[in-house]
């Protein structure tokens, strides 16, 4: 038999079984980096010669999902604050976009991989934009970097209907010889069209095996147009299980049920959302509803950290504040929104998203100073989501292959790279 590495001595969480609770054990991974076996208590080793990774006692949770992030974004943190989404539009996108040289997207886009690998976040659904060499740097960028990318793919919004369709079909070639490296692709269908138009592209991106990803009823100054074109956006089958709503707050009764029938999904951002003053999304009627429910860190010039925990905890709180009523959200079920929830809003639960065989062992360990090994077992999933942060990761492993040691874990060449390349726009703009 091939040779296996084992990992033992270790809390697991079981985001995947609401029946079960947090426990010591152990979990085997093979050479393709898929979990093989896993089960608690102590390991014991058998005749096949193993290569043992002892934990002690270390919690190891499922890697992260961010559902929704701009990963060029992340070298403009701190911009434009006070401002709404389209203000912040305004003093990024419209900007610096029309600036970027060649080079930009691909460093700009690789520093977000990494910043938020190190905090934990192995699988990242990176909406991209146009600007600059944009497709295929950031295309390249996805196939260079150790963090599992469903790639989500974003034509200009302002081009024609058969534009983007043009611009679908160049990226398409670029990416063919390579899409089996990434886990997924969908399409930036934020553009409104004709229903004639919209229905066209949905058709095609089904066909195509292409995801709808949209960012819609983020912006309260938008909220009410952007209401009154959902019919449309029916009409067009752009509402559908192939649709991801990124932020989806100001929706209706009417919007949140009909999309929850229609097995869609949306992408809960909460530090993004309090940050630009967006709102608080209506998480507990949504899951109510029907509606599927991942999250994600957003840009990180809008969300301006990549720590998962506190996106969780921000989101967890704004809920409860909102609500005054602590149980309004459980910290378990976020935890399991963050992971798994988020994997399978983008159609890639069945690879990545919680720690079980067949699936990938991407994991991420955390040592914290605080004292939990001798909490009640029902207490760790509450100790997870209210007291860990990314300071308390040790390792993030992909495929059980460790890629870095937690956010200390920093790449200085890329940073005065980067850093070289921001001082250029701020000077040129």
């Amino acid at each position: 038999m091939a040779p296996r590495t084992v990992f033992t001595d270790a809390v697991l969480f079981p985001v995947h079984d609401d029946r079960r609770q947090p426990y010591r054990g152990w979990f085997a991974v093979d050479g393709a980096g898929l979990i093989t076996d896993i089960g608690a208590g102590k390991y014991v080793p058998g005749a096949q010669a193993d290569t043992v990774v002892e934990l002690r006692g270390a919690l190891v949770l499922p890697g992260f999902v961010s559902a929704h992030s701009h990963l060029w974004q992340s070298v403009f943190r701190g911009v434009a604050d006070g401002c709404t989404t389209m203000g912040w539009i305004d003093k990024l996108h419209r900007r610096f976009g029309a600036a970027l040289e060649p080079g930009d997207m691909y460093a700009f886009t690789v520093h977000g991989q990494r910043d938020l690998l190190r905090q934990g976040i192995t699988t990242v659904c990176n909406h991209t934009h146009e600007f600059g060499d944009g497709p295929a740097e950031q295309w390249q960028a996805a196939l260079d970097g150790a963090q599992r990318t469903v790639y989500s793919f974003s034509p200009p919004l302002w081009r024609t209907a058969d534009e983007r369709l043009s611009e679908l079909d160049k990226f398409l070639h670029l990416s063919a010889d390579d899409r089996h490296r990434v886990l997924a692709l969908s399409m930036n269908t934020t553009a409104l069209h004709s229903v004639e138009h919209m229905r066209r592209e949905s058709e095609i991106l089904r066909e195509l095996g292409v995801g709808q990803h949209a960012h819609y009823l983020e912006d309260p100054t938008v909220a009410v147009a952007q209401q009154d074109s959902f019919d449309d956006l029916l009409a067009g089958g752009r509402v559908g299980a192939d649709t991801v709503f990124a932020h989806f707050i100001h929706t209706t009764p009417r919007i949140r049920d009909t999309a929850a029938r229609a097995g869609a999904a949306m992408v809960w951002n909460p530090l993004s959302n309090g940050r630009l003053g967006s709102g608080i999304a209506d998480i507990p009627g949504y899951l109510a509803a029907g509606l599927r429910v991942g999250m994600g860190v957003d840009g990180q010039a809008s969300a301006d950290v990549g720590d998962p925990f506190q996106n969780m905890r921000t989101g967890l709180y704004l809920l409860r504040a909102a609500a005054r009523d602590p149980k309004a959200l459980a910290a378990r079920r976020i935890l399991r929104m963050h992971t798994l929830d988020s994997a399978a809003v983008l159609g890639v639960d069945d690879r990545v998203g919680s720690l079980e065989i067949g699936k990938a062992a991407d994991f991420v360990v955390c040592d914290p100073p605080a004292p939990y090994a001798h909490l009640p077992a029902d207490q760790l999933w509450s100790f997870a989501v209210l007291a860990l942060s990314a300071a308390d990761i040790t390792e993030v492993r992909i495929g059980g292959v460790r890629v870095s040691t937690g956010p200390a874990d920093r790449d200085r060449a890329l940073e005065s790279e980067c850093s070289r390349r921001i001082s250029r726009l701020y000077q040129s703009v």
